[in-house]
């Protein structure tokens, strides 16, 4: 009797160890699953254009909620059902050891382990739905930190362009260079500027920016460099009804140049690269645009856009202005 009597309080000591276990790993999973749904239930209910902590785009849910937004509510759904039935469960069962609850009786028993098992068998699918698409849609953007336009580039260059608001239309055989810095035409080693090279000369490189404009007069003006010829400054308009400017840069190479030139003695131009300074030269093109038309401009090494031939290693181009001369 002794045996038998002690069988039975370590079988229950086990029984009751173990459902701790089990209690304790489903509050630990259910916790950030619960976090979850309500995530999705506040950005749902919030008014629209609300700034969120959470938004299905920082979930990385925004391509699931658009194409399949049934998945997001039987996840939530099936959560409520499965939580619900677990805690009625263990509230009966704490009740009927401290308070002397009636036993559930079978037909509760069924239908609560029922609503459980059935919620369970729905929601685990439906959660790794969801992990796998918030994992697709966040490790690409892991990738694609140091990305503009779909290339690979360093932070530096791209934080530029970003910022610069510069569309990198052809960018081939440049040998990674988009961006540099430490040859700027007064001497400044942090002053960064577009910049492209090939040993062999050839790149083909081509940034521009549009500009909404009124209808007028412009001229385009930059401070440029190259190492041989082919390199062009454009100005052209998205209807081409002005038809494509060009003007060349003057290829000094890495010393001397126009600016350098035309500086006064003593100044920063005249003393930079130890005095022979760095090739510079201002770059300007006149350029009418029409009514109801959009100004383009940039540099390019293109032959096939401007029909010009290139023979140059390197380039270099800084500063674009725009300037409004006259009214049509």
């Amino acid at each position: 009797m002794f045996y038998h009597n002690m069988k039975k309080e370590i079988i229950d000591i086990c029984t009751k160890f173990v459902a701790g276990i089990l209690v304790t790993v489903g509050i630990f999973a259910a916790v950030p699953m619960i976090m979850l749904a309500m995530d999705i239930i506040g950005v749902r209910m919030a008014p629209e254009g609300m700034n969120l902590p959470f938004a299905f785009k920082r979930l990385g849910l925004d391509a699931l909620e658009a194409s399949d937004p049934g998945v997001l509510t039987t996840y939530v759904v099936t959560l409520a059902t499965a939580v619900l039935a677990a805690i009625y469960a263990l509230l009966h069962a704490i009740g009927r050891v401290s308070f002397n609850f009636a036993p559930m009786k079978r037909i509760e028993q069924i239908v609560v382990g029922a609503i459980f098992v059935v919620s369970l068998c729905v929601l685990l699918p439906t959660l790794k739905t969801i992990l796998d698409a918030t994992a697709k849609a966040l490790v690409p953007q892991e990738e694609n930190r140091n990305t503009y336009m779909g290339i690979e580039m360093d932070e530096f260059s791209k934080n530029y362009l970003i910022k610069n608001g510069w569309t990198l239309v052809k960018h081939e055989h440049c040998d990674d260079n988009y961006v540099r810095k430490g040859e700027y035409f007064t001497g400044d080693p942090e002053h960064p500027y577009l910049d492209a090279w090939n040993p062999a000369g050839q790149q083909v490189y081509h940034a521009e920016k549009k500009m909404s404009v009124e209808p007028g007069t412009y001229r385009v003006i930059c401070n440029a460099r190259a190492e041989g010829n082919g390199c062009y400054i454009f100005a052209t308009t998205t209807s081409k009804k002005s038809g494509l400017k060009l003007a060349e840069v003057p290829h000094y190479g890495n010393s001397g140049g126009e600016l350098w030139e035309n500086a006064p003695e003593g100044s920063d131009i005249k003393e930079a690269n130890n005095g022979e300074g760095y090739g510079w030269s201002k770059v300007v093109i006149t350029i009418e645009v029409k009514e109801d038309d959009t100004l383009v401009f940039g540099v390019t090494t293109d032959k096939g856009f401007t029909g010009k031939a290139y023979n140059s290693k390197w380039f270099s181009a800084a500063d674009f202005e725009v300037e409004r001369l006259n009214m049509n």
